[in-house]
């Protein structure tokens, strides 16, 4: 009778018997507000809240949104409070974010809890987005030994900047929209200074903020990603990469009146985003009888790539200011293109012969955005135009290439796409997968695009079509 008889099923707390540290996990992905309401439950549960590794403190977000004026001060409070009570308890943080606003807790108050953070509690991650129009920050409140990522963003003025190490551990840092106070344009070499170990550096940069005056020199790092928003300045005199250890670079700028010093000798992914100027694309000298913005270099300097992604605006600028295609011997991936509306079709299929004979090593190719290559009206070029090319030359070199992948994002299914389309697989022989990302609305959309590709002639038995539905993240890569 007793083997018999079936065990009730319990309804206890559930949650509340599961171990600490898994409690301390899942409230880390809430944000600190949403995990404070916690403390409620019980002493366990308010005893949690000095346990969390992970503080997300958004003024936004308050505990008492309903008080009006006095919400500043609710959350203020509550902010003091818990990290002096991880201070009392020496309860270690491993990541912190602070994002305030204008008209929220003054700047002082800001300045102290990120001193609490990064001096008495260890922090390992700090995030700071600070909405104040312009914040006056101290940099020597980042003198750590154990801080390893720093984020710092956005429209915040750096002052006080020391000339000794502030944090010999730090891996990686972001600046947002930064610059340092009195005109200081301490460049790169002062950072690299105070954070020795920096190995992933990221700047985005505008007309207004900006502090890069285009050096870059170091022996350690290895990730760079330098964007600027600012497209009605001059370009810089000089741009400089002495970054032999540098493995992946991302930069976007209006292209230098000249490029020296390139030191990629670890270099294996390029992103390039090159603007030119009316002056540069005319060649127009200035008062010397100087003509900037001559890229040849830059392209020289980054040959031994394996992989290059290429925006329109840095085709437009090899077409224009480049006076030779380097040999990319080792070049197994390159990408062309841009999921926006944007670029030169004549440009394209000018450089793409060139790009593809120089590198013949090539294993994927990606085009972003056929569709904005195959414009009606552009394929009937009168010979004398200086951007005219030759469709047999675009077919001998797809006929030469050792091409095995081909990617295209943004496909439409248009008939002009279909006609290249047809180039591509008509003359690639050991062509082995392509895949097309196509924005179709429905499943009767994706057949019909599927059905038009598969009728296309292939130069290779071996090659399999895959039409896949476009997403947000593919777009974006």
């Amino acid at each position: 009778m007793e083997a018999n008889k079936k065990a009730k099923p319990s309804y206890g707390d559930v949650i509340g018997n599961l171990p600490d540290d898994l409690l301390c996990g899942i409230l880390s992905y809430l944000s600190t507000k949403e995990a404070a309401l916690t403390s409620i439950l019980s002493k366990r549960w308010s005893n949690l809240l000095l346990s969390i590794p992970i503080l997300d403190f958004d003024d936004s977000v308050l505990l008492n949104p309903q008080k009006g004026q006095r919400k500043n001060v609710f959350f203020k409070a509550f902010v003091d409070r818990l990290l002096s009570q991880r201070v009392e308890t020496s309860s270690p943080v491993q990541r912190v974010s602070f994002k305030c606003r204008q008209g929220g807790v003054e700047p002082d108050c800001i300045i102290k809890w990120i001193l609490t953070t990064v001096r008495d509690l260890g922090v390992l991650d700090l995030s700071l987005c600070i909405d104040f129009g312009i914040f006056h920050l101290p940099f020597n409140v980042f003198r750590s030994k154990t801080l390893v990522n720093l984020r710092i963003g956005t429209m915040i003025r750096l002052s006080q900047f020391p000339s000794d190490v502030v944090s010999p551990t730090l891996n990686s840092l972001v600046l947002d929209l930064v610059e340092f106070r009195d005109d200081d344009k301490v460049g790169f070499r002062q950072i690299l200074l105070v954070f020795p170990s920096l190995q992933s550096l990221r700047v985005h940069e505008s007309n207004k903020w900006k502090f890069w005056n285009g050096s870059a020199s170091t022996r350690t790092l290895k990730s760079l990603v330098y964007r600027s928003d600012d497209d009605s300045s001059a370009p810089k005199p000089c741009v400089s990469f002495d970054t032999p250890s540098l493995v992946y670079l991302d930069y976007s700028d209006m292209v230098a009146d000249k490029y020296e010093n390139l030191k990629f000798d670890s270099l294996v992914e390029a992103r390039l985003d090159l603007h030119l100027t009316a002056y540069q694309i005319m060649r127009k000298p200035n008062n010397i009888g100087f003509v900037s913005g001559d890229i040849t270099t830059l392209f020289m300097g980054i040959r031994n790539v394996k992989i290059l992604c290429l925006s329109p605006d840095a085709l437009e600028a090899l077409y224009y200011r480049g006076d030779r295609i380097p040999l990319f011997n080792n070049l197994i991936s390159l990408s062309l293109g841009s999921d926006k509306p944007h670029g030169s079709p004549f440009i394209f299929w000018k450089l793409l012969p060139s790009l593809l004979n120089n590198s013949l090593n090539i294993e994927t190719l990606t085009i972003k955005g056929l569709v904005h290559y195959v414009a009606e009206g552009w394929e009937g070029l009168s010979p004398m135009s200086r951007l005219c090319f030759s469709w047999d030359a675009v077919s001998d070199s797809l006929s030469s290439s050792a091409m095995k992948v081909l990617e295209i994002t943004g496909y439409k299914g248009t008939s002009q796409e279909l006609n290249q389309m047809k180039r591509f697989l008509g003359n690639l022989s050991r062509l082995q997968v392509v895949n097309v990302y196509h924005k179709a609305v429905n499943d009767r959309e994706r057949s019909r695009v599927m059905k038009d590709l598969l009728l296309l002639p292939k130069a290779s038995s071996e090659c399999e079509i895959q039409v896949m539905k476009e997403t947000a993240w593919i777009s974006q890569v």
